[in-house]
């Protein structure tokens, strides 16, 4: 018997697939919504160096969350140049 037999024979429950595929998900949106969040333009890591980050958005930037074709009012999108 191979380990993957013995795996799925022993330990692999039908049931929990459905947990696992909803909070695997969940974990993956969470991550990415905190990792868009962190790299806002309003967010400040460092105060010393830059305390008002938000001035350095220029007119025409995109700094939403979502973005649609149909609205092209900006030019590009935010980049912060130093953390």
């Amino acid at each position: 018997m191979s380990a993957a037999q013995h795996f799925f024979k022993h330990y692999f429950r039908p049931e929990v697939t459905p947990l696992v595929v909803i909070i695997g998900g969940a974990l993956c949106g969470a991550t990415y919504v905190a990792s868009h969040a962190a790299r806002a333009p309003d967010v400040v890591w460092d105060h010393k160096s830059n305390n008002r980050p938000w001035q350095d958005v220029k007119q025409g930037d995109q700094v939403k969350f979502w973005h649609t074709a149909e609205n092209p009012q900006y030019t590009q999108r935010f980049k912060r140049a130093k953390w």
